[in-house]
């Protein structure tokens, strides 16, 4: 694709991520690149601990275990400050635009903290609720300019994203835009979500057995639920501007909303589809990175709405579900894929999908899916899709400057 010179671009100069498996951007994918997954310390695990447990200790973050706040306000800050330092800008009045499924809720209904020990929520809490309490604490713990607070289930950050784009090529002579930050986390391992999930069905078996999330496998279990914080910053370049080292362009990105259920995922996923032929007309796609659940139905009904929107160019394409890894992050899901295909896309490397060493389910189209993982040539496009409850869709796309 030639660029507009009349258009400025975008650019990605910053990334943060904090997942169960690594305490920043580059650690975790590190961590991914080793075959390494969420799930690996129930081997430590006897057979006779409880399922709660099992889910908290499993999708836990350390660092947010034992905190004065909620630990979605914890994963938050840090995953800010990570893509605010890395990028070289001070968090100070940066735009910001959240997007979360379930917001600051790790004390609904509990009356204890993270770790246990008695907790009572703030006034605040009860005034602005979980969505606006995360954003009113990031005010005040990094003094951000919040813009918008996106809650669309599992598309949230994605269409969080979306937002930030939007805004920052709107031309607005008063207000130079040159960056924002696009900010999402999860703390979610309550017993009433935990319990919600298994109820929908999603749930992987919760025991030291089962409990493992298999996207693209023949066998496909559900969910494996993670607490998740991540962060990137965009910056606008004009024409003639330098392009930061090493930065990722954002070509594209786009949301759509589904009405075919309240929960279940429609069988065609038009809005998947959609998307997917809206980011091959910009320019072709060399890797995908699905939403990919691992739940029975999603899996196929996703790859084959992929598969046409791809058409012929879709042979050979591979394809990554970082949720094999890092379990489920919800609404922070969506921007925990795009973190990963950024630094997939400066690599040159796709981690390995260990999981499907047993077996991967038919792939259309002539898609391929790596279990050792493989490499790709500098600069290549990716596409990152995340779809949620209600028909929430969203999506991205990448290349190496």
């Amino acid at each position: 694709m030639i660029p507009d010179p009349r258009r400025p671009r975008l650019f990605v100069t910053g990334l943060g991520l904090l997942t169960p498996i690594g305490n920043g951007a580059w650690p975790t994918f590190s961590a991914l690149l080793g075959g390494k997954r969420l799930t690996d310390r129930l081997e430590r695990y006897l057979p006779d601990v409880p399922p709660g447990k099992i889910v908290a200790g499993i999708g836990g973050v350390a660092v947010a275990r034992i905190v004065a706040d909620d630990p979605a306000v914890e994963l938050a800050e840090r995953a800010a400050r990570e893509a605010c330092e890395r990028a070289g800008v001070p968090h100070q009045g940066l735009p910001a635009f959240l997007g979360t499924s379930k917001g600051a809720v790790a004390q609904v209904g509990t009356g204890v903290g993270a770790a246990g020990a008695p907790f009572a929520p703030s006034p605040e809490w009860y005034a602005m609720g979980p969505h606006g309490y995360l954003s009113q604490r990031l005010r005040q713990r990094l003094q951000l300019r919040v813009m918008t607070h996106t809650v669309a289930a599992c598309a949230s950050s994605l269409v969080a994203l979306d937002a930030a784009r939007r805004w920052l090529l709107e031309e607005n002579a008063a207000e130079p835009r040159s960056h924002a930050l696009v900010l999402t986390s999860e703390a979610a391992l309550t017993p009433v979500f935990i319990h919600s999930y298994q109820r929908l069905g999603v749930l992987a078996a919760p025991t030291a057995e089962g409990y493992r999330q298999n996207p693209l496998a023949q066998r496909r279990g559900g969910f494996v639920l993670a607490e998740t914080g991540a962060a990137v910053v965009l910056k606008k370049i004009g024409d003639g501007e330098k392009i930061p080292h090493g930065a990722v362009e954002l070509l594209d990105t786009g949301c759509l909303a589904e009405g075919y259920d309240l929960l279940r995922t429609s069988h065609q996923m038009a809005a998947i589809e959609q998307l997917a032929a809206q980011f091959a007309a910009v320019r072709k796609i060399d890797a995908l990175h699905p939403h990919a659940t691992g739940t029975p139905e999603h899996d196929p009904a996703e790859i084959a709405a992929l598969a046409r929107a791809c058409g012929a160019s879709a042979s050979g394409t591979p394809l990554y579900a970082c949720k094999g890894a890092l379990g489920h992050g919800l609404g922070a899901a969506g921007l925990t894929a795009f973190v990963l295909a950024c630094l997939a896309c400066r690599s040159g490397r796709m981690p390995p999908m260990k999981w499907l060493e047993d077996g991967t389910m038919p792939l259309p189209g002539g898609f391929l899916a790596h279990a050792a993982g493989c490499t790709l040539p500098m600069g290549s496009a990716h596409a990152v899709f995340a779809a949620g409850f209600g028909g929430h869709t969203a999506g991205a796309l990448i290349a190496g400057a």
